[in-house]
């Protein structure tokens, strides 16, 4: 599997961001007070997209970059080395599975345990 991230929606990078953690959308809802259906509708083709204090809080609650979520420029974490902005094939980032589930898997470890980790990677080289 191969993902691009080029020329996706806003409500393609809500849905991104919340099923990377395992959110699902009545939980999202919940946390926003709002009905499921009103993030079925941000995530679907052609749907709505959420006001812009909206946005922000559903970035905060995904732990993603507001910018990436609202326009799909700048790094998708706060702190990442690497961004993509769509649209500019110059810049499209293509992961195989494995790459995303370890880049996955390393966003989720803290400081020390992601040091421990790329020490002992530096060691099967």
């Amino acid at each position: 599997m191969v993902l691009h991230f080029a020329a996706m929606t806003i409500g393609a990078r809500i849905k991104q961001a919340r099923e990377r953690i395992g959110m699902s959308q009545t939980r999202l809802a919940e946390l926003l007070g709002v009905t499921r259906s009103a993030c079925s509708q941000w995530e679907s083709a052609g749907g709505t997209s959420p006001k812009r204090d909206r946005l922000e809080e559903i970035a905060r609650l995904l732990g993603v970059n507001y910018e990436w979520l609202a326009t799909g420029g700048g790094p998708i974490q706060r702190g990442e080395r690497w961004s993509v902005r769509e649209g500019d094939s110059t810049q499209r980032l293509a992961l195989a599975s494995d790459h995303l589930e370890i880049l996955e898997i390393y966003d989720r470890l803290s400081p020390e345990r992601r040091h421990t980790l790329v020490a002992f990677l530096r060691t099967l080289q």
